[in-house]
């Protein structure tokens, strides 16, 4: 018998398979840095605070309601489609049919985005309407739900409707249609804010098929013409070709969509308007990551805080979580279903988000890589609330931290009065439930303006967050 049969028949079948595996590296420390004593400034949109709906979905228990409603949104995004709310043979309307629909995102947002779909192809391009019949029409529909839904601020036009740079000037037909409706719409100083035009609403960050659009507005001679912002949608998807999941573990490449668009404008001599990114995720369509269903529900949490980071950096851009319900890839819901409300971790991480005081502070990560991958510290504060986010962005890998955030630069009733402090945690093992408290305790006044918190580990995807809160006001 030679050495290795030797060995191999002293080890049990557990301890062989033990040794084939890798070694895992132990977790390296992640320290978050923050310091109290830099705001700068309040965030440029509310984080967690702008949805997109999918079409018509709006049937939700009073538990997914009040979950929504404690969001506190800012802006919800609708659609509206021209052949489902008129018939195109008899060329009557029926508006009602979306009122349950309009009323409940209507009652749940500051203002509303309606995704306005044309139907300018086939009813026009195929015959059977003319443009000008279209166009009346539209103006009439337009202007009933602006009548009814005050709240109806941005009308983008189409949906992924641009697919390849060719597609611009069939698309501009229906979008020179959508801003002349908009235009009438104004001129009749219906309630609420004025309607704001914009698109092309891409699957994909694009600057070639982006730049083909702002060809065709800028060869456009109509003095009346409008284009009030830019809109997309951010999946991290490589629009140069190869993989879907190429972009997955770079979530900070979109760090500079803002200025990228301002220059697409800039060299056409188009002013600078804002950008909304209506939909945002890391699973477009019904993909799916290899690591099955569960892991991806943490997936899409912990990239969606990745993908809010990074736009919070810029100004004049908003990103629009995708989606309440999604009819066929459930890893993007927020809940397990609509008649319960019980939350999926990506709506407890929109919650995290929503918790974070107005002004940010600084926060730095030592474990966080130039790509966008590994802890991030987000963090706000106000005279009354500290609040820190931290989450370990891995897409599919596996490394894991023990993560510390250590604060400097309390002021206040911090260093006077004893402080509360409670943890939360969105666990990567547990994959449905709400924001709950896993610990709260008391600790004196931070006399010297510094407090260290716990080192707790931080596996894949996970995501924490630390409240410290005065427990005299200030």
């Amino acid at each position: 018998m030679d050495r290795r049969t030797f060995l191999a028949g002293c080890l049990s079948a557990p301890a062989l398979i033990a040794a084939a595996r890798p070694q895992q590296a132990a977790p390296r420390l992640a320290t978050v840095s923050v310091d109290l004593a830099a705001p700068s400034g309040r965030f440029p949109f509310g984080l967690g605070r702008q949805l997109s709906a999918i079409p018509q979905s709006w049937r939700y228990g009073p538990a997914t309601l009040a979950a929504l409603d404690a969001l506190q949104l800012e802006r919800v995004r609708v659609w509206l489609r021209f052949t489902r709310t008129v018939d195109p043979a008899t060329r009557r309307p029926d508006y009602a049919r979306w009122y349950d629909y309009l009323d409940t995102y209507h009652q749940r947002a500051q203002r509303v985005l309606v995704n306005w779909q044309t139907d300018y192809d086939p009813l026009v391009t195929s015959g059977g309407w003319t443009a000008e019949q279209l166009y009346t029409a539209q103006v009439d529909m337009l202007a009933h739900y602006k009548r009814r839904y005050p709240k109806i601020e941005y009308i983008e036009v189409e949906n992924e409707d641009l697919g390849v740079p060719a597609d611009a000037p069939r698309y501009y037909e229906k979008y020179r249609l959508a801003y002349r409706v908009v235009n009438a719409v104004n001129a009749m100083n219906l309630p609420g804010p004025r309607l704001l035009v914009g698109g092309p609403t891409l699957d994909v960050f694009s600057t070639l098929r982006l730049g083909a659009f702002l060809d065709q507005y800028a060869r456009d001679g109509d003095q009346a013409k409008r284009l009030d912002f830019i809109s997309y949608h951010q999946y991290l998807i490589n629009t140069g070709g190869g993989a879907w999941d190429a972009l997955k573990d770079e979530p900070a490449i979109v760090r500079t969509e803002r200025q990228q668009v301002v220059d697409l404008l800039r060299a056409r001599g188009l002013p600078a308007v804002p950008v909304l990114v209506t939909e945002i995720g890391v699973f477009p369509g019904t993909r799916e990551s290899p690591r099955g269903f569960d892991a991806d529900l943490h997936i899409q949490a912990a990239c969606a805080a990745s993908l809010h980071y990074h736009y919070a950096g810029q100004q004049d851009i908003i990103p629009f979580d995708w989606t309440i319900d999604h009819p066929e890839n459930d890893r993007k819901d927020l809940f397990v279903d609509l008649a319960t409300g019980v939350p999926r971790p990506y709506y407890a991480a929109l919650r995290q988000l929503t918790t974070l005081p107005p002004t940010r502070v600084r926060a730095t990560s030592d474990a966080l890589s130039p790509q966008g991958t590994g802890v991030y510290g987000l963090a706000a504060a106000s005279g009354s609330t500290v609040a820190v986010m931290t989450w370990n962005y891995q897409w599919t890998g596996t490394a894991a931290y023990d993560s510390r955030i250590v604060l400097t630069g309390f002021s206040g009733a911090f260093r006077t009065s004893s402080v509360r402090v409670t943890r939360y945690r969105v666990a990567h093992d547990v994959h449905a439930g709400g924001l709950n408290p896993v610990e709260t305790f008391v600790i004196p006044p931070r006399t010297n303006g510094t407090y260290y918190s716990q080192t707790l580990p931080l596996a894949p995807n996970e995501l924490r967050l630390l409240v410290l809160e005065p427990t005299r006001a200030p």
